[in-house]
């Protein structure tokens, strides 16, 4: 798997179901496994999704919660969930999809909880475009990334390939380090590539994309 360096920002594009989650999951095993710290955007799914589908991927979120992972819960109030308000959890909440101020801010509030350096997943920018802008979605983006870089760390945005227009998939391209790309294969394989990475040699070929669950139980202090 693709190491990724501190300090920079990446685009992990791909259609629906192709694994865009599952890969990033593998990823934040590998980071809370050395000691990293992650902050993880909710926007299509609710933390409790997350925590589940993670603890089906060999990740077990809630024993890290506070300490190594806190949750940005963009989902939850738009959607009317409430159950995360219930919990003793560590969670910051943002109003709506809408409310871009309000993420940037619940997301430098995460970091100086966990202390900085993090990484900064969201998961998927996709989600708020369809309450924002494209032009209100790019000063954001650029606001956010280069926030992170430049105080708090790594960042990497998932986004859905084949429901934006091309401009859009461009624009977001061009904002960011490097872009990883995985698709589906003739044999309905999945399949990745990294297709570029600012200041790093990459291999630009599809290789079969293989996510194996490996269980990290790693305390939460």
């Amino acid at each position: 798997m693709f190491r990724f360096h501190p300090n920079t920002s990446v685009l992990i594009s791909g259609p629906p179901g192709v694994g865009k989650f599952e890969y990033l999951i593998g990823h934040a095993r590998e980071w809370i496994a050395a000691g990293e710290r992650l902050v993880f955007v909710t926007l299509d799914l609710s933390p409790r999704e997350v925590r589940d589908r993670a603890a089906g991927l060999g990740l077990d979120i809630p024993s890290l919660e506070g300490g190594s992972l806190v949750f940005v819960d963009c989902y939850s109030a738009s959607a009317g969930d409430t159950s995360e308000a219930a919990t003793p959890r560590r969670v910051f909440s943002v109003s709506s999809f809408s409310n871009l101020e309000g993420i940037g801010m619940a997301i430098q509030k995460a970091a100086q909880e966990l202390r900085p350096p993090v990484r900064v997943v969201f998961y998927t920018i996709s989600t708020l475009f369809l309450h924002n802008s494209t032009q209100a979605i790019a000063k954001f983006f650029q606001i956010i990334t280069s926030r992170v870089k430049t105080s708090m760390g790594f960042i990497a945005y998932a986004v859905h390939e084949g429901v934006h227009e091309p401009t859009t998939m461009n624009l977001l391209r061009s904002l960011t380090d490097g872009v990883v790309e995985l698709r589906f294969n003739e044999a309905m394989g999945r399949e990745h590539r990294v297709h570029h990475m600012r200041g790093t040699h990459v291999d630009p070929h599809w290789m079969p994309l293989e996510l194996e669950a490996q269980t990290v139980l790693l305390g939460g202090a």
